[in-house]
């Protein structure tokens, strides 16, 4: 996923590589001081075990059909 479909995708199931689906609820943009840079992160809700959370890399997420 790019930061261009964070708004369409926000609530939906998506999938990381290792096969785990969750709820797609919030991304984080994150700035490097030193660089300028900016990353993005995914904040993914476990479908079961619904008070935990997952932060990973936006890039790995994949929307579920």
């Amino acid at each position: 996923m790019d930061e261009r479909s964070v708004k369409a995708s926000l609530n939906q199931r998506v999938r990381l590589p290792d096969g785990i689906e969750y709820k797609f609820v919030a991304a984080i943009i994150n700035k490097n001081e030193d660089t300028g840079e900016y990353w993005y992160q995914a904040k993914l809700k476990d479908l079961k075990a619904h008070s935990s959370y997952r932060i990973c890399k936006l890039e790995e997420v994949e929307v579920v059909d």
